[in-house]
C-alpha cells in the first residue's frame, strides 16, 4: 500500500504595505518618495510580468544596507488596448481595458511594500511624510493577509 505525503507552503507576507491613491505618474511618484522619505528608489531592469494576462507592472527597488529594509514601489493599474474587430466593419476597432496588479484593491493607484521594517512607529512616521506630499490623496497601511492576490506581491 502506498502512502501519498503531501506539502502545505504558504509564502511569508512579513512586510509592511502601503497604498497610494495619487494622480502622478510612476517616474514622479518615486521621485517625490524619494525626495520626502530620504530614499533612492530606481527603477528596476524587469517590470513585474504577468504573461497569463498580457500585462506588466513598473517597478522601482531599493535596498536600504544600513537600515536593512528593502523598498519596492509598484504601479497597480496597467492600461492597454484591445483590438476587437474580427474582420468586421466596426466603428472603434480598439478597446482600452485595465487590469490591476491587485483587483480587490481597484482604487489604489500605487502599492509600497516595505520589508524589514522595525515597529508601528517607524510605519506611522512613514505614511505621515507620504501624505505630505502633493497630488497624494491618501495613503494607508493595508494588511496584505487580507488580500486574496497577496501573492503578487512576491517577487
Amino acid at each position: 500500500m502506498s502512502k501519498i505525503h503531501s506539502i502545505d507552503f504558504e509564502f511569508d507576507h512579513d512586510y509592511a504595505l502601503i497604498g497610494i491613491h495619487s494622480v502622478l505618474t510612476d517616474y514622479r511618484m518615486a521621485y517625490f518618495l524619494n525626495s520626502h522619505l530620504d530614499i533612492r528608489l530606481r527603477r528596476f531592469k524587469d517590470d513585474l510580468d504577468f504573461k497569463y494576462e498580457n500585462c506588466s507592472f513598473p517597478l522601482y527597488k531599493f535596498e536600504d544596507e544600513t537600515a536593512f529594509t528593502s523598498w519596492s514601489l509598484m504601479a497597480n493599474k496597467y492600461v492597454f488596448t484591445e483590438n476587437t474587430s474580427e474582420g468586421g466593419t466596426i466603428i472603434f476597432p480598439e478597446e482600452t481595458k485595465i487590469s490591476y496588479l491587485i483587483p480587490e484593491k481597484k482604487r489604489v493607484d500605487y502599492f509600497i511594500k516595505i520589508e524589514g521594517l522595525k515597529d508601528d512607529a517607524a510605519l506611522n512616521k512613514t505614511l505621515l511624510n507620504i501624505n505630505k506630499i502633493n497630488n497624494i490623496m491618501a495613503s494607508y497601511a493595508i494588511d496584505p493577509m487580507d488580500l486574496k492576490s497577496r501573492d503578487n506581491l512576491i517577487f
